[in-house]
């Protein structure tokens, strides 16, 4: 995947994981998008190996899987 791929919500949601693990909720309500959605937006990223689940809806980024911005 390359940065390109991203949607805005998926880089705010990397942003957000840089500072540690987080859950749909808390994310969700730092950026304004529903959990279903950030959820949605996990599977993806999760799919291309840019974060990890780690357990019980908790995530965290693999920083070195993600794209660099152009």
């Amino acid at each position: 995947m390359n940065a390109d791929d991203l949607r805005d919500a998926d880089w705010e949601i990397i942003e957000v994981l840089r500072e540690g693990r987080n859950n749909a909720p808390n994310i969700g309500d730092r950026t304004g998008y529903s959990k279903q959605y950030i959820r949605e937006r996990f599977k993806r990223l999760s799919d291309e190996g840019i974060i990890t689940n780690i357990g019980s809806g908790i995530y965290e980024l693999i920083p070195e899987e993600v794209p660099e911005k152009d």
